[in-house]
């Protein structure tokens, strides 16, 4: 359970990093779910960590930073920040699993 946690929390960082980088390029760029998806599929050929944790665990982790996205444009919430290890650690499974 604390690898998927740590594979949810490396997506969600990982994601987070490459948006604001994106972001300090282009200005007009914007927080893109289908693309950062995309991204994941590369990632899990890359890393093989991330092999070994379910899909839709990591595409819950992508959603969630989606969420602060929308709150912080919509002035709900500050701007997403980097989730730290061991603190708060969680995952979340979309759909019935066994």
């Amino acid at each position: 359970m604390s690898q998927f946690a740590g594979s949810c929390r490396y997506v969600y960082n990982r994601t987070l990093a490459t948006e604001k980088s994106l972001y300090g390029k282009d200005k007009a760029h914007r927080f893109n779910y289908v693309e950062c998806a995309n991204r994941l599929v590369l990632w899990k050929k890359k890393h093989s960590f991330l092999k070994e944790c379910h899909s839709q665990v990591l595409q819950q982790a992508l959603k969630d930073l989606e969420k602060g996205y929308k709150n912080f444009f919509a002035k709900r919430a500050k701007f997403p920040r980097f989730k730290k290890k061991f603190q708060r650690d969680s995952f979340r499974f979309p759909q019935g699993f066994k």
